[in-house]
């Protein structure tokens, strides 16, 4: 597997006194070691500067909401919270990445001393009740990387095993950077994707989940830009999830949204490649500049 970003030989030595292990080891420790390496980036940055790849984020949320531990901390009949929870937590998540891998120095490192000193809201205000959930915040973050990738090569095609690497290990240093407990996130793609499988294969859809997506469908507290994709990304979201989620959300798969899926892939595939960079990368930038005012306030 490629390497991340070169770690000093000084956070090599800190996290050998400190016993860490090999996984590790392969992260900086100190706020200078994750500056150095997210100014090394290099793959991640020409995935995420495409928007489209957040097309993705219904199915995201989907697979969310139907992990039954998300579940397990509230009460029955409390889809509501749980909706505006997870679409404000998966707001500031992408906020949080954008600032990484395109913020400025003194923006990464404002973010990531907030981050250590846990001082992050979330972008709409509310408290970030997943923080001390591992399990949970790994899910979330997995539901990112999995639909993200898939629509990024649904878009580009398949991108070669290298590139594939190198932007999973950048995308762990991420990880690292938001302070996922160590040894959480999988040290590999073959072992995250077995996660992957073992845990999709334990997803149920619950009563509240299914309103859980009503509520999702019916949210107003979205960007106009994402109320005005509405029907295209309900489509795309239907089309993308597993059909066992699917057909247990009682989302059906119909002409209409199958049509509305090949038209966008056609539209991706043939014309979205050529669009100005700052439209395709206007979803990106827009959290980006949210998450500014929160650390200028």
């Amino acid at each position: 597997m490629s390497s991340i970003s070169p770690v000093s030989s000084l956070d090599t030595r800190e996290a050998e006194q400190n016993g860490l292990s090999e996984t590790e080891k392969n992260f900086p420790s100190t706020e200078l070691g994750r500056l150095h390496a997210l100014e090394q980036l290099e793959i991640l940055p020409q995935i995420l500067q495409e928007g489209i790849i957040f097309t993705g984020s219904g199915a995201a949320l989907l697979l969310q909401a139907a992990l039954p531990s998300i579940r397990e901390a509230e009460p029955p009949g409390s889809h509501e919270k749980l909706a505006s929870e997870l679409l404000d937590t998966l707001e500031t998540q992408i906020s949080y990445i954008s600032c990484l891998v395109f913020g400025t120095r003194t923006e990464r490192q404002a973010l990531i001393q907030l981050l250590q000193n846990g001082k992050t809201p979330l972008l709409g205000g509310h408290v970030n009740r997943f923080t001390n959930h591992p399990d949970l915040q790994l899910w979330i973050a997995a539901t990112l990387y999995s639909t993200s990738t898939d629509v990024y090569q649904r878009v580009y095609g398949r991108v070669d095993y290298k590139s594939a690497q190198r932007a999973y290990s950048e995308f762990s240093l991420l990880m690292n950077c938001l302070g996922l407990k160590p040894n959480t996130w999988p040290s590999s793609r073959q072992e995250f994707w077995n996660y992957w499988d073992d845990q999709v294969s334990k997803l149920t859809v619950s009563h509240d989940a299914i309103h859980f997506a009503k509520d999702l469908r019916e949210s107003t507290d979205m960007p106009q830009w994402v109320q005005t994709l509405k029907p295209l990304l309900r489509a795309v979201t239907i089309e993308l999830l597993p059909p066992r989620l699917r057909d247990a959300y009682e989302l059906q798969s119909t002409a209409t949204t199958r049509a509305l899926y090949r038209t966008w892939i056609g539209f991706s595939v043939a014309l979205y490649p050529a669009m100005p960079r700052k439209w395709r990368s206007y979803p990106l930038n827009f959290y980006q500049d949210h998450l500014k005012e929160k650390l200028a306030a």
